[in-house]
């Protein structure tokens, strides 16, 4: 595992893109990122899409603690997760209380991807980091179904990231 004993996950996505493949590669280094991004200085913006995060879920708790910390924070939430739309919202107001910019997909369209957008200093210079993914961000289905996911910090990827969260 290239994230073993890496204190800056930042400097791994930028030594080259990792395919992640879950449950097989831990969900773990999929957390290490939002926590980092939460709590790094460098760190200026977090922009996520959720799906179905699942109870007490420690990547609501990383996006709240980074609002606090001062990061302009959105999470895109669905209202068509099927049987999770009441804990979706409930998850809207705990964020937006706490700081979040959190808000809804489109009444006619269904917003199933998995996507989170770090924008981070580095220098003179903005970069972004991504994660894109098959699966939810849900750490206990993380090791139950098999997903793939991608760090980067490729420009074009970041560029229709944000491309995504302009919508």
């Amino acid at each position: 595992q290239m994230f073993a004993g890496k204190k800056d996950i930042f400097a791994v996505i930028r030594e080259g893109d990792t395919l992640l493949h879950h449950p097989y590669d831990s969900f773990a280094v999929v957390m290490d990122f939002i926590n980092a991004a939460a709590d790094d200085p460098d760190v200026l913006a977090i922009k996520m899409t959720l799906y179905r995060v699942g109870k007490n879920s420690p990547i609501i708790a990383a996006l709240m603690r980074a609002a606090e910390n001062g990061k302009q924070v959105t999470a895109v939430l669905e209202l068509k997760a099927r049987f999770d739309e009441e804990h979706n919202i409930d998850l809207a107001w705990k964020m937006h209380a706490a700081g979040v910019n959190a808000i809804f997909g489109f009444v006619r369209w269904k917003t199933h991807c998995k996507a989170t957008l770090v924008v981070r200093r580095e220098g003179k210079r903005l970069r972004r980091y991504v994660h894109v993914s098959s699966g939810n961000y849900n750490a206990v289905t993380a090791k139950l179904y098999t997903d793939i996911g991608l760090l980067t910090c490729n420009e074009d990827f970041g560029n229709d990231v944000l491309s995504l969260f302009n919508v």
